[in-house]
């Protein structure tokens, strides 16, 4: 029955194929990054010389790479920053009625809950303003012989409502060879519907991608607002970003209605990297191995403003020259359609049940629990299949995530020599690999490949294989311990004799638990000698294989193979930290928008480094015992 069943698995895993080929497929396509700066940043360079000219900063920035410019709608205060409009208070027209008798006949009857806007040049825009406030409490009034149009300000933010976008700005950014990525807030939906309005006039080739502002999408948190929105943009063919780190509230559904219509963007503010070197590492890193492909940059402030441009401008050209071969500089896309065909994915679900049913039965010899696990996943992938909830089939990848680091590692092979130390270890390989390839073709699609939807369960990786593992070497050490007893004896434990091996292990374990915790997550501790060892090694080898696989996880668990044939309880013990390699590799293969080639690479570079580092533990182990057998053990028998 059991070889019955591996082979099912083995030809369910290379039915599911297909599908894996067309993720990789799109990654491969997907190779080309563009940076954007903000307009706004540009505008204030240029403010703080009069030397410089927009059109010209644009056209240098473009020779040195920049490959768009976005662009925020216009308020009241930054019409009014650049000359378009004036606009007062009511509280300032009283003021300025001490100075100016103009002011006084309408000092005494002006509201002082809103403001008075006069129109310094007219253009596109202004001429919108009376369309654009219509919602509001609005009048014409005259002061001092000018015409001001009185708005309420009952909100008090009147001057950072957005009223549209300045068409001579987007054509002087179109005039140097530069894409336009339109910005846009979450307002009110009338306020949002004219400015969006805008936004679709003006979209086209140069002028089809749309960076949302602010911590929520337009239109959140009315879901059918916000799909409504999505259906326009994608009638124009517009493709919106996805900002990593930020969540931005409402993005998942703005990204389903538009059938996956995203583009991965990262943000670097070059005033909060520590140094120039740094932030194009950065860069780089989140092209090669995040699926990124935008790059939003912030310009430098505080220094002058040619300092300014030409470390935006260097920048930019160490970004370029410093990426990987395999990608180029030019207008991002959205990924290819990864189209899974249904009885591939039927197979990937069908090698999912066997595998996990087999890892039960492998690892606690129980049929009844095997044919509990087999009926469990069923039901499990029947509910996928007809619900199509990811929530399921997710469910169902996050167990055999679990489950494949401690079927990797248990039960044990019988270890009579080096060579089957290498069996072994490839089998372990081979298991967790299997484990690997259904996840990978479970969650599969476009969906997962910009991160819209997401491996739940990560933290559970980290902590459920090693808690299992850590169980199990308990109860096979007290089974031996207790002749075969496996109900564990608290007060003969407590009393047990402890000697300076057990404390020696112990030791060993914490030091190993303390780096452990230490390690996990985003915000693991990390010293400066290994920021620079990750550094020559990401250098040398493309993508850096992660230090608690080969340096912890593979290296034991080769050591382990090697104590187990002649001293088991050592051994055993040695799965503990053991376990952490192989949970470590699922767990990258978890992080779905990570190309697969470099999470392969990653992994076999671990595998490799971790086997060789593992043959120099047992160097050292026989070494170090036979330094004890020979100097130190004679004297404590004296």
């Amino acid at each position: 029955m059991r070889k019955a069943f591996l082979g099912l698995l083995v030809v369910s895993l290379l039915l599911s194929l297909p599908g894996l080929m067309q993720r990789y497929q799109a990654e491969r396509n997907s190779n080309i990054y563009e940076t954007i700066v903000p307009i706004h940043d540009l505008e204030t360079i240029v403010s703080k010389d009069s030397s410089l000219q927009l059109d010209e900063v644009l056209k240098r920035l473009r020779e040195s790479g920049l490959q768009a410019v976005s662009v925020q709608p216009e308020t009241l205060a930054s019409l009014e920053e650049k000359g378009y409009v004036t606009v007062l208070t009511g509280e300032r027209i009283k003021e300025m009625s001490i100075f100016d008798n103009g002011f006084e006949e309408v000092a005494s009857r002006v509201s002082t809950d809103g403001v008075y806007v006069y129109i310094q040049e007219k253009n596109e825009i202004t001429d919108r303003l009376t369309e654009v406030f219509s919602s509001m409490d609005m009048e014409s009034v005259t002061i001092s012989g000018r015409e001001f149009i009185y708005l309420s300000n009952e909100g008090g933010q009147i001057d950072h409502l957005p009223v549209g976008y300045l068409p001579e700005t987007i054509e002087s950014i179109k005039k140097a060879g530069l894409s336009v990525v339109l910005r846009i807030p979450n307002n009110s939906k009338e306020e949002n519907s004219d400015v969006f309005n805008q936004l679709l006039e003006l979209s086209g080739n140069t002028a089809n991608r749309v960076l949302f502002t602010g911590e929520e999408v337009i239109g959140y948190p009315e879901t059918n607002l916000i799909k409504e929105y999505a259906e326009k943009l994608k009638e124009k063919n517009i493709a919106v970003y996805a900002i990593e780190f930020a969540e931005q509230s409402g993005i998942n559904t703005m990204a389903k209605t538009m059938d996956m219509n995203v583009i991965r963007l990262h943000s670097l503010d070059l005033n909060r990297v520590a140094s120039p070197e740094e932030g194009v590492d950065r860069a780089v890193r989140a092209v090669k191995e995040r699926n990124i492909r935008s790059l939003f940059l912030r310009a430098e402030e505080g220094i002058e403003a040619e300092e300014a441009l030409l470390n935006l401008e260097g920048f930019i050209q160490d970004i370029d020259q410093q990426m990987p071969s395999g990608f180029k500089s030019g207008k991002a896309k959205v990924f290819d359609e990864v189209s899974i065909p249904v009885w591939s994915y039927i197979a990937a679900l069908l090698a999912a049940i066997i595998f996990i049913s087999l890892a039960v039965l492998e690892i606690t010899k129980n049929r009844l629990l095997f044919y509990s696990s087999l009926a469990g996943t069923f039901l499990l992938s029947i509910a996928a299949l007809i619900l199509k909830n990811p929530i399921f089939v997710q469910g169902l990848a996050l167990i055999t995530a679990v489950a494949a680091p401690v079927f990797a590692i248990i039960p044990r092979i019988e270890i009579k020599g080096f060579a089957d130390i290498l069996k072994a270890y490839g089998r372990a390989a081979l298991i967790s690999s299997a484990g690997i390839l259904i996840i990978v073709c479970l969650l599969n699609g476009n969906e997962y490949l910009v991160k819209i939807e997401a491996f739940r369960g990560v933290k559970l990786i980290y902590i459920v294989p090693l808690l299992f593992v850590f169980i199990y070497v308990l109860k096979e050490s007290l089974s031996s311990s207790f002749n075969g007893k496996l109900i564990i004896d608290l007060k003969k434990l407590w009393n047990m004799r402890v000697l300076y091996g057990h404390l020696a292990i112990i030791g060993i374990l914490g030091i190993i638990g303390l780096y452990y915790i230490s390690r996990t997550g985003n915000e693991g501790s990390v010293s400066s000698f290994e920021l620079a060892l990750r550094q020559w090694l990401e250098e040398t080898m493309y993508v850096r294989p992660r230090t608690k696989e080969f340096l912890i996880g593979f290296p034991f668990y080769i050591l382990s193979l090697y104590l187990y044939s002649f001293n088991k309880k050592l051994g055993t013990y040695l799965l503990i930290p053991s376990v952490i390699g192989y949970l470590s590799i699922v767990n990258t293969f978890t992080h779905l928008h990570i190309p697969l080639f470099v999470s392969l690479l990653r992994t076999v570079y671990s595998l490799a480094i971790g086997l060789a580092i593992g043959f120099i533990f047992i160097v050292i182990f026989k070494k170090g015992l036979s330094i004890y057998n020979e100097k130190v053990k004679p004297r404590w028998d004296l």
